[in-house]
């Protein structure tokens, strides 16, 4: 609560440019809901956050159905960004190990969770983000995820497959939408699959790794991407799934 009150005097009068994401006490899962309706309903914030997963809870624990019901109640997207540290990255011992493999590592943890755990099939509305990962990230759990299903969908109630009632990839397509970065290869092959319109440029400024300021322009000046693809990344989709 003081950090949303405090982000949201922050910005006051800057509406136009910024617009903060309510957090939520992972840890406190009862008290979730309540803070995202606050942020909503009387901050005016258009979306919350949404950690990858939270000590020894994964994102399918009844505990956080709350949550996800007053983000689809509300209509706002929930944003995933991966965890600095946790129980999966925290064996190593550099930092350069860890952020190379703590940004999908947390991410997938997050979107098996949310797709295999049957969230999705329980809220066919709630919009998740995932952030830092690429569009790329994505792609390859889709096609693990239907791989696996293939076989488990025979036995649902050994395999935990009656969680789901469709391909791992059509939540995917339907729930879900990534970040992209301006130099990755793949973009048209996600664009292909996942869809433009489930794809969103992230700067990563002021971060060290950002690409800015050749963001925006290194999707601009692309040859393998459609002027609407474009147009779609650059900021409608944001716009859209913000509700501005």
């Amino acid at each position: 609560r003081a950090y949303n009150n405090w982000v949201r005097n922050l910005v006051r009068g800057y509406e136009e440019v910024f617009l903060p994401v309510a957090m939520a006490p992972a840890g406190c899962p009862d008290a979730m809901a309540g803070e995202l309706r606050r942020g909503v309903t009387e901050l005016g914030m258009k979306a919350g956050h949404l950690v990858a997963y939270c000590g020894p809870r994964n994102l399918d624990d009844p505990a956080f159905y709350p949550y996800y019901e007053a983000a689809q109640e509300l209509g706002v997207p929930l944003f995933c960004h991966p965890n600095s540290d946790g129980d999966l990255t925290d064996r190593f011992d550099s930092f350069f190990k860890l952020h190379v493999l703590g940004r999908p590592m947390n991410c997938t943890a997050a979107l098996v969770a949310l797709v295999l755990g049957g969230v999705f099939e329980k809220f066919p509305a709630l919009r998740v983000v995932f952030f830092e990962c690429s569009a790329e990230w994505i792609l390859y759990w889709m096609h693990r995820m239907d791989d696996d299903y293939a076989w488990a969908r025979k036995h649902p109630g050994l395999t935990g497959a009656d969680r789901i009632t469709m391909p791992p990839s059509e939540y995917v397509k339907r729930n879900c939408y990534v970040t992209c970065e301006a130099d990755e290869t793949l973009l048209p092959v996600a664009i292909g699959e996942l869809g433009a319109d489930h794809i969103c440029l992230a700067t990563n400024y002021p971060h060290f790794d950002s690409e800015y300021p050749h963001t925006v322009s290194g999707i601009a000046e692309r040859g393998d991407v459609s002027s609407r693809d474009k147009d779609l990344i650059l900021g409608a989709n944001a716009a859209g799934l913000l509700g501005l």
